[in-house]
């Protein structure tokens, strides 16, 4: 039997590779986002990775330990041991709209991995002049999140259409009833369980989608702020820029 492929959402560009030492009590902040995305991978010591307007606030890393965080993520980080060393793996992506699981941080379990990705990280300095290997290996990593994120505990996963809908369509307008329909829910059920899930409204959960889309596409110089808003599916710009305010702290052309 032939079988063809579907086309990848994204594809990965502009790696480099950066090595990190710093002593207890250093910190760096992002305030204004991550300018690409990026894997970081704790080598020695211990940090923490403080998140503004996450739901995830703050996360602990050690030894062993691997965190993603997407391109335009607020945060800042915290080195908590001397001589603390960090391994950090940064690319971007060419994508016409971004999966929805490259929209937030996310700490990897890496022993449910067959891969040996700490010795990749161990000797990514000699192997940076290797782009499909390092590129092969981003893929992976990126194929271990979204494996993760396909898992929704069961009281949740009638949710399931409706989340996949929004996250791959975030820029339609439909009614709630629409989504709640695809799982076979009465709107009030559904909007009930939905907030339980994500600690969000349906609206509030699609317009934090469309916020980190339109703010990727602002930061990469892609787009000015009213096309960021129109591709994201704000069709009123200033309703836009009061949610990106509220979200970010700043105006979208204080970027």
């Amino acid at each position: 039997d032939q079988i063809t492929l579907e086309k990848p959402l994204f594809s990965v560009k502009s790696i480099n590779f950066v090595s990190v030492t710093r002593n207890k009590n250093y910190t760096h902040s992002y305030k204004n986002g991550r300018y690409s995305y990026g894997f970081i991978y704790i080598i020695k010591g211990k940090m923490r990775d403080d998140f503004f307007g996450k739901t995830i606030k703050s996360v602990e890393l050690s030894e062993g330990d691997l965190i993603f965080i997407p391109k335009g993520c607020s945060y800042s980080g915290h080195y908590l041991e001397d001589n603390t060393e960090i391994k950090i793996l940064q690319f971007d992506i060419i994508a016409d709209t971004l999966p929805h699981f490259l929209l937030s941080p996310v700490k990897i379990d890496l022993s449910d991995s067959t891969e040996n990705f700490e010795s990749f990280f161990k000797n990514i300095s000699s192997n940076i002049h290797q782009p499909l290997y390092c590129i092969s290996n981003i893929y992976k990593l990126l194929w271990v999140i979204e494996s993760k994120n396909r898992d929704i505990p069961k009281k949740y996963r009638k949710l399931k259409p409706a989340l996949k809908e929004l996250r791959e369509h975030f820029i339609h307008n439909h009614p709630i009833d629409y989504y709640a329909s695809m799982c076979n829910m009465s709107e009030v059920n559904f909007r009930r369980l939905f907030k339980e899930y994500t600690s969000k409204s349906p609206i509030e959960y699609r317009n934090e989608l469309r916020l980190e889309h339109a703010r990727a596409g602002i930061l990469s110089g892609e787009y000015n702020v009213s096309e960021a808003a129109d591709n994201s599916g704000f069709s009123n710009l200033s309703y836009f820029i009061a949610l990106y305010k509220r979200k970010y702290g700043h105006t979208p052309k204080s970027e």
